[in-house]
């Protein structure tokens, strides 16, 4: 008996986590079985920002305040020929209804769009319809003898539309060439008016929304609500402990841990999985609930980065979009200054890329002046900024 030797038999302890995810800038590219650029490596990338807006709240309530602030109350017309213009009435909608559809875009997208029609004597556009952004795509440039090739050599863009990209080889979503808005060439009686924000590296083919650099922050919104959702369907439970029998080969095991993580991983499983294997029952480990510890902290602290982080993308501040700040009571003073600076910094910015594009068009049909976007809300920051002071200088008089 002293002879023998004890067999040693081990237990293998593997900690498997998720990995980690990360947003990517889109990529604009050409291929050569197509005649249009790429929105995205997979010409997905508007479907992936109305995807990022209807998952966040702050996100989607930010983009929701932009363009009712850049719509404002709509245009402001002082003579009846700017008022005809406005009524649009050969089309299905009032430029007003249409400004507001521009407003959305031009705040989801970073750009925006319309169609217009030529009269019957090619002197005057007779009728605007709202074009929706995601649905347009740039043609890139013919090396052809093409007619559209020639315009495209003149500095007329070409474009492509379909209701549906992803179903484009389908007869009912085959993508239709309409051409930019030209005053040269006019034969095209529906042509498209194409208005992108700049932005340096775009090379005017597609923008970037202004809030592209917090993008990770809006998908970390989305995933650490996922995360408290599912804690409180799995009744806050604890990290898994997985234990098996038996010994797996390596391949074995690096298969097991694929399914695991297709299973568990993500903000739906948040936690990780500890896996003990044994070569007999004899072996497996005693197991110990595994704490949260402090979760709910860390979470509570990476919540408000996020929201922080966010905020700044809009550049905008937590007073603008509704977000209550510890130790503010939020005057009805400090919100108007608030607005009116996301109004001077941002908003005004945006209205002056539509009010130019419609100006343009009612120049061109011989009606004078300038359209401008009435603000929603009226106010004089200098005036705001006066009555603030004297109500700190009561304060401290007291």
């Amino acid at each position: 008996m002293d002879n023998m030797k004890t067999e040693k038999k081990n237990t293998k302890v593997k900690l498997i986590s998720a990995p980690a995810a990360a947003v990517e800038s889109p990529i604009f590219k050409t291929v050569n079985n197509k005649n249009y650029i790429l929105y995205g490596d997979r010409n997905n990338y508007p479907s992936i920002l109305k995807e990022m807006m209807n998952q966040s709240s702050l996100h989607s309530a930010i983009l929701k305040k932009k363009a009712d602030m850049v719509a404002g109350k709509g245009w402001d017309v002082i003579t009846p020929e700017q008022k005809t213009f406005v009524a649009n009435i050969n089309g299905s909608e009032t430029l007003n209804e249409i400004v507001y559809k521009n407003s959305y875009d031009l705040g989801l997208y970073g750009g925006f769009s319309f169609l217009v029609t030529w009269s019957k004597d090619k002197k005057s556009i007779a009728r605007f319809q709202f074009m929706d952004w995601s649905k347009v795509r740039k043609m890139k440039e013919l090396e052809d003898d093409s007619e559209i090739a020639k315009r495209q050599a003149d500095g007329v863009d070409f474009f492509m539309i379909s209701a549906d990209w992803t179903q484009e080889r389908k007869e009912k979503f085959k993508p239709e060439i309409v051409q930019g808005f030209s005053t040269q060439y006019n034969d095209e009686t529906t042509q498209l008016v194409y208005v992108p924000v700049y932005r340096p590296g775009s090379e005017d083919t597609y923008p970037l929304p202004d809030y592209q650099a917090c993008s990770t922050y809006i998908a970390l919104d989305t995933e650490i609500a996922s995360w408290h959702l599912n804690s409180v369907k799995n009744g806050f439970s604890p990290s898994l402990m997985i234990n098996m029998i038996g010994v797996p080969s390596d391949d074995e095991m690096e298969q097991f841990e694929k399914k695991l993580n297709n299973q568990y991983e993500g903000s739906a499983n948040a936690g990780k999985i500890m896996l003990t294997i044994s070569e007999d029952e004899t072996q497996v480990p005693v197991i110990t609930p595994l704490s949260l510890n402090d979760s709910d902290e860390r979470y509570k602290d990476l919540a408000e980065q996020t929201k922080e982080q966010i905020i700044i993308g809009h550049r905008a501040s937590s007073t603008v979009v509704g977000v209550a700040v510890a130790g503010k009571l939020g005057t009805s003073s400090e919100v108007i200054e608030a607005e009116a600076m996301f109004q001077h910094n941002v908003i005004d910015q945006y209205q002056f890329l539509i009010e130019n594009a419609y100006t343009r068009i009612m120049n061109f049909n011989k009606i004078e002046g300038d359209l401008e976007l009435k603000h929603s809300i009226t106010f004089d920051l200098d005036e705001i900024k006066e009555e603030t002071n004297e109500i700190k200088e009561e304060k401290d008089a007291k």
